[in-house]
This record gives C-alpha cells, structure tokens and sequence, in this order.
C-alpha cells in the first residue's frame, strides 16, 4: 500500500500512480496474485542466503547472490506476467519501462528485527516483489511510505532515493528485488540514429 508522508498530488490508473511531489514521477504497482509462488520464492532465498553478502551492500541483513534469480523459471514466470499484464493494459507504460529492457540482476533479501536498508538509489528502473509483511519502505523525495503486503509489487525510475531505518516488529521481511537496464542493441541503434545525428562528435 502506497501512503503519504504528508500531502502530495497523485493520479492513479490503471495500477500505476503519477506523483508530483516537488518532481513528477511515475511507479507501477499491483498485486502478483500467486500466494503460493510468492512462498516458494521466500523458502527460496531462506535456504540459499550467500554469507558474503550479509550486509555487504545497503542492505543491513541478508542477501542471496546478485544474480541468483536470473535462470529461475519462477522469476521469469513472474516477469512474463507482468509484461503481458501491461503490454495489454498500458502499452505506454509497456514500453517505457519493459519493452526494450532487460533484467540486470535479481536477487533476494532477508531483514531481520534491527536490520536496516541505507538509503540509496539505483541508476536505472528497478522493481521489487514483497513476498511477506514488515518494514514500511520510505521515498523520501517523494513523500511516500509503502507499507508492503505479500505479492505487492512496484517498478521505479532510476535515481529515487528509498530506505528504512533499523526494522520493528518480530518476523523477517522476504523480497526479491530486480534491476531493468536498457537493452545495448537499443542504445546502440539509439546512439547510431539519435546522437551521431544530433550531436557534432
């Protein structure tokens, strides 16, 4: 669930909300409705934790490899989801954000009671799949609070800052988090067609 910190414009269609607080950014959100894939990815990333990377990154808990979930069939499974949900829905937003992008990396995390995420951002869309309750994710920037539930899912812009101090309550919070870059065939044919075009090199 998406909330405000204080007031902020939105316009919400279609599982996507446009926010204008003080910059205009759009997020996608909605509900993977699989509860019982939701519970296999969280045993998943339980019982292949990688002891290298606890609190090796801005994520002060556990982590499993960067690319763990690349080759899964069931994360793939969960992207050809969302592309046909929005490939039909919102073809705008389609191609905005998944049509000529590919997965970077995806990954697992455990956060335990007192564990923490340091605020950051990432430099390109970047999306992340809640797969239990617990630790309410703070965008600063934008004045929002998600207070995540299972199957919760949101895709990002690159640069918008989020975190969440040391974690209350008593269970560990399970997501999978992924990172969309753009595909380089279309940088390359973006490069060739637009910059060599516009710009004296």
């Amino acid at each position: 669930m998406i909330s405000s910190i204080t007031s902020f414009k939105t316009n919400t269609i279609n599982n996507s909300i446009s926010i204008t607080y003080p910059k205009t950014v759009n997020i996608i959100f909605g509900n993977y409705p699989y509860p019982e894939k939701i519970h296999n990815f969280m045993i998943d990333i339980k019982s292949n934790l990688d002891p290298k990377m606890e609190n090796y990154s801005n994520v002060k808990g556990g982590m499993t490899d960067w690319h763990y979930f690349l080759d899964k069939p069931e994360f793939n499974n969960f992207i050809t989801y969302l592309i046909n949900k929005y490939q039909t829905t919102q073809p705008d937003l389609f191609e905005y954000f998944l049509e000529k992008r590919y997965i970077r990396d995806a990954w697992g995390n455990e956060i335990k009671p007192g564990d923490s995420l340091d605020y950051h951002t990432h430099p390109c869309y970047h999306g992340i799949l809640y797969l239990t309750e617990g630790c309410d994710l703070i965008l600063p920037e934008l004045n929002l609070k998600i207070s995540p539930k299972p199957g919760d899912y949101y895709i990002f812009p690159p640069e918008i800052l989020h975190g969440f101090d040391p974690c209350e309550g008593d269970n560990n919070r399970y997501s999978l988090i992924f990172n969309i870059d753009l595909n380089m065939d279309t940088f390359f044919d973006f490069k060739n067609k637009y910059i060599k075009k516009n710009m004296k090199l």
